[in-house]
C-alpha cells in the first residue's frame, strides 16, 4: 500500500510540472505574476529560447517522475530507479531555480520538498523500491 502512495506522489509531482507547460503555451494562467521569463536565462538568450528550455525541463520532469513511479510499482526495471530518481529530481530543482515564479508559491514549496525527499531517500538512505519502507 505504501508503494502505491509513493508512486501516486511521484506521478502527481511529475504531472504538476505540466502547469508550467500550460502557462508557456498560454492554455491557462497558473501564476499571474509569471510572464514566462527566467531571472537567469531571459536576458542573455531571449524569451523564446528561455521558454524552450522551460518546456524541455518540465517535459523531462514529467516523463522522469512518471517513469520513476512505474519503477516503484515494479512495472519498469528496478535498475532504473537511482538514475531516474536523481535525474528527475535534479531537473525539477533546476527548473525551480530558473523559473521560481512559474508556479504558485505553495506548489513551488511542495515541489522542492518532494525533490529533496527523493534525493534524500536515494542519496542518504540508499532506498530502493524493493526495500521495506
Amino acid at each position: 500500500m505504501l508503494r502505491i502512495l509513493i508512486a501516486l506522489i511521484l506521478v502527481a509531482h511529475g504531472v504538476g510540472h505540466s502547469m508550467g507547460l500550460l502557462a508557456v503555451f498560454r492554455v491557462a494562467t497558473v501564476n499571474p505574476a509569471w510572464d514566462g521569463s527566467s531571472w537567469l536565462l531571459t536576458g542573455p538568450t531571449g524569451k523564446m529560447a528561455t521558454q524552450a528550455v522551460a518546456v524541455l525541463l518540465w517535459t523531462a520532469a514529467i516523463v522522469g517522475f512518471t517513469a520513476l513511479a512505474a519503477v516503484v510499482l515494479g512495472w519498469l526495471p528496478s535498475a532504473w530507479f537511482t538514475p531516474l530518481a536523481v535525474g528527475s529530481a535534479v531537473v525539477s530543482l533546476v527548473s525551480l531555480l530558473l523559473f521560481p515564479a512559474a508556479f504558485p508559491p505553495f506548489s513551488t514549496i511542495g515541489a522542492l520538498v518532494v525533490d529533496l525527499a527523493v534525493l534524500g531517500a536515494v542519496g542518504w538512505y540508499h532506498w530502493l523500491p524493493g526495500d521495506p519502507v
